[in-house]
């Protein structure tokens, strides 16, 4: 191999940054004060986030909680979700120069607490819960979030992209929030979920379509955040460990009924300027569900008449509006990185999360046992790494090319096959996962 002092660009297209509960505060008006200092005290008590060692327990094998604990959460790694310079710092140690932001679970009046084995059927003990949100504290709390966002985005505007939290309830409210948004700094905009009787497809939201074009800003569908419908509220799972295999199904398909809701009902036919990333959920997907949709569109039995709404096949509109924020993507959708599309994939370190590329191993052991595993040739890597992601979300490559030649990893290293199997548990050995 012909080895160069190339340094690699990486952009991660899947973090998320919260801040400390009670450090939402300031952002919510003086009215909601009360209430919240209330929540807040319940949440010391009872509220887990997802990264914590108590979540943690509930979902993994015990090393890999202990790994994380010594290597994670003891050090202190996971104080850049809230402190935007300790953010700075993990992105250098992994060799990462800019990130595109999304919330986690925990917004303000929300608590989740830890799968508990006191939680099975039949179990003569509760754990604790908050009332559900009202639709005031929801709108408040997405603003409140938005607000801190660009307060951390501003540590390091160009390297942090942060996406708005918004609520399409109130269609006029919304296009306010937008507004405010773009004009803060915030670059994209979070698909919520959507319901039966007002689902993304129908005429109301025309308007947040159209405003989205116009300031050119992207919607992002994320995994357990963006939904055609809300996820099925099962009763009755027999124990809390087998609860994820249970409705991790439904909670992807819906994310990915997104795409389909999009294309078939002529909101890109519409609104060609309109720009959708579809994160952490997968990458192969989109193989069978393309081909799938343009098989319904050019050869089934389905009314010609369709296409006075969807003017050209399924494929062609997510060619030229769509990509994937593949996140941790695989072994092997790395090499199948042509049928998915190899301008459409951006690679992501879920930052802090406990599968993320940064915990066991690191970012550049990932990549050599992904990239490098896979034989992927330098041009198409620098796609993958950070050229796609500079290109879709409109990074400025100069600035992040001054960094990665700073601290950005070996190209050459990063594509260097692994002596052995870095990552035995994880995504990397995820099969090709395409419907």
């Amino acid at each position: 191999m012909v080895t160069t002092s190339e340094r690699a660009l990486v952009v991660s297209s899947d973090g998320h940054a919260m801040p400390k509960m009670r450090q939402y505060r300031p952002y919510l008006t003086a009215a909601l004060h009360e209430r919240f200092d209330a929540f807040c005290d319940f949440y010391d008590d009872n509220g887990v986030p997802p990264m914590d060692p108590a979540h943690l327990r509930g979902r993994l094998d015990p090393d890999v909680v202990e790994q994380w604990v010594r290597d994670v959460f003891e050090p202190g790694r996971l104080e850049g979700c809230s402190d935007p310079v300790r953010r700075l710092a993990e992105l250098e140690r992994e060799g990462i120069v800019a990130e595109v932001l999304f919330p986690d679970f925990g917004m303000p009046f929300e608590a989740f607490g830890p799968p508990s084995q006191t939680m099975r059927q039949g179990a003569s003990r509760q754990a604790p819960r908050w009332p559900a949100r009202t639709r005031e504290e929801i709108d408040a709390g997405n603003r409140a979030h938005n607000r801190w966002l660009v307060d951390f985005c501003s540590a390091a505007p160009d390297r942090f992209l942060g996406m708005a939290v918004v609520s399409f309830d109130d269609v006029e409210a919304a296009l306010a929030e937008i507004r405010w948004a773009r004009e803060s700094g915030l670059r994209g905009v979070l698909l919520p979920t959507f319901s039966a009787d007002q689902p993304i497809f129908h005429e109301r939201h025309e308007p947040i379509w159209s405003l989205l074009e116009e300031l050119e800003m992207p919607l992002n569908s994320h995994v357990a955040i963006s939904s055609s419908l809300p996820r099925t509220a099962y009763q009755g799972i027999p124990d809390p460990v087998v609860a994820l295999p249970l409705c991790s199904k439904e909670m992807v398909f819906r994310c990915h009924e997104v795409l389909t809701h999009l294309v078939w009902s002529g909101i890109l036919e519409r609104h060609p300027g309109l720009r959708v990333a579809f994160t952490e959920q997968g990458s192969a997907w989109v193989i069978t569900a393309l081909a799938s949709m343009d098989y319904s569109y050019q050869g089934s039995y389905q009314r010609r008449a369709v296409r006075d709404v969807v003017r050209r096949e399924p494929s062609e509109y997510f060619r030229r509006q769509c990509w994937l924020g593949s996140s941790i993507f695989s072994r092997a959708e790395v090499e199948a990185r042509h049928q998915i599309g190899l301008d459409a994939m951006c690679l992501g370190m879920d930052y802090p999360h406990h599968e993320g590329t940064f915990a066991a191993g690191g970012t550049t052991e990932y990549l050599r046992a992904t990239l490098g595993a896979a034989g992927v040739p330098a041009d198409e890597a620098r796609l993958l790494l950070g050229g796609n992601a500079i290109a879709r979300w409109g990074f400025d490559h100069d600035r992040l090319r001054a960094l990665a030649d700073r601290f950005g990893p070996s190209l050459d290293l990063l594509l260097t096959p692994p002596d052995g199997d870095l990552f035995p548990r994880g995504d990397v050995h995820k099969p090709l996962v395409v419907i």
